[in-house]
């Protein structure tokens, strides 16, 4: 899932300490989320949105490719077929 967090803060004037401190969710916490590195719950996605007064539409944006899948699947092919 990626995110519009970083354009959002900056348009605000905020940085990610201040949506730390208005949300009372760990810096650390939020840069992963802002750098799409995890994925939050419904429930802090919610905290994140209310804190920075947007929808969860504007903030979030969904991708059809599974989190974390970059490339397609490789299975390596069987001893018989090689031969």
């Amino acid at each position: 899932m990626k995110t519009t967090l970083s354009k959002i803060l900056y348009d605000k004037g905020w940085t990610e300490m201040e949506l730390s401190r208005r949300t009372g969710l760990a810096q650390s916490y939020i840069n992963r989320v802002k750098n799409s590195r995890i994925v939050p719950t419904v429930r802090t996605a919610l905290k994140i949105c209310r804190a920075l007064e947007v929808p969860v539409e504007e903030a979030f944006v969904y991708e059809d490719k599974p989190y974390g899948v970059t490339h397609s699947v490789f299975f390596p092919r069987a001893v018989a077929e090689r031969d």
